[in-house]
C-alpha cells in the first residue's frame, strides 16, 4: 500500500479516492492505518438481493 501511495503522489494525484463496503471493519481498519479517512459520502447497491451500504473514504 506504502509503495502505491507513493506513486500515485509522484504521477501528481493529490486526492486517492476509494469505496469501502461499511460493514467491513477490518478493511476500513487497513485503510485507515494507511492515512485514508471516511467521508461523509455513501453508495448504496444491491448485489445478490443483499443491501450493501459504501463508505466513500479519501487520501489526501
Amino acid at each position: 500500500m506504502k509503495s502505491t501511495l507513493s506513486e500515485l503522489k509522484m504521477q501528481g494525484y493529490e486526492n486517492i479516492f476509494l469505496w469501502v463496503l461499511e460493514e467491513n471493519i477490518r478493511a476500513r481498519h487497513f485503510y485507515e492505518q494507511f492515512g485514508f479517512s471516511p467521508t461523509d459520502d455513501f453508495l448504496v447497491d444491491s448485489i445478490g438481493g443483499k443491501e450493501l451500504r459504501e463508505v466513500l473514504y479519501i487520501y489526501k
